[in-house]
């Protein structure tokens, strides 16, 4: 058995990261996310924990940069047209509010930093990208190193990126071991 993984995409506060960690100390932790502001925070909460390593990227299927979309202060997206929530009005987001961020090609990081020997767990809510990042996964056959998603959907806020959302689900369940996270 090769390493215990879990990788955090789209991290936040880092509330799954402090369970995670506390309930499995020896593994090696990344947490992933856009947002400068968290990530300042994200770093200050972990600085005393040598297995957990922020990224400040945006999990993508590019390598480069990408404009993140900003709203209320925990809530962004690399995607366009997120559909209005009545009964959510503070998770908005202000298409007209932005900042340019480094984007990540995670498929191609998976591939050149795991193997099948590892244990890798990935909790996945990147506001709509996921979509994307899935379907890569599962072209590049990246999905193949993952033993356990859980995964936030958000195709009833995205409805331009979920065209294939049950097909989708169907081949993830297929692949590796799918929790959907709501």
């Amino acid at each position: 058995m090769g390493r215990k993984v879990y990788l955090d995409l789209g991290a936040n506060v880092g509330d799954t990261i402090a369970h995670f960690a506390e309930w499995h100390p020896s593994h090696l932790i990344w947490g992933f996310e856009a947002n400068p502001q968290i990530v300042r925070s994200l770093r200050k909460r972990f600085k005393g924990n040598p297995n957990v390593k922020i990224v400040h990227k945006a999990v993508w299927i590019a390598e480069g940069t990408i404009t993140l979309f900003l709203g209320h202060p925990l809530s962004s997206t690399i995607v366009e047209g997120k559909v209005a929530m009545p009964q959510a009005p503070e998770f908005e987001i202000h298409y007209d509010k932005s900042v340019e961020v480094a984007s990540l090609d995670f498929p191609k990081w998976l591939l050149r930093n795991f193997t099948l020997y590892d244990d890798v767990t990935i909790k996945m809510d990147i506001e709509g990208a996921e979509y994307a990042v899935l379907r890569r996964m599962i072209e590049t056959k990246a999905i193949k190193l993952v033993d356990l998603l859980i995964c936030e959907f958000h195709h009833n806020r995205f409805p331009s990126q979920a065209t294939d959302h049950d097909r989708l689900l169907a081949t993830l369940t297929e692949r590796t071991r799918l929790i959907r996270w709501h």
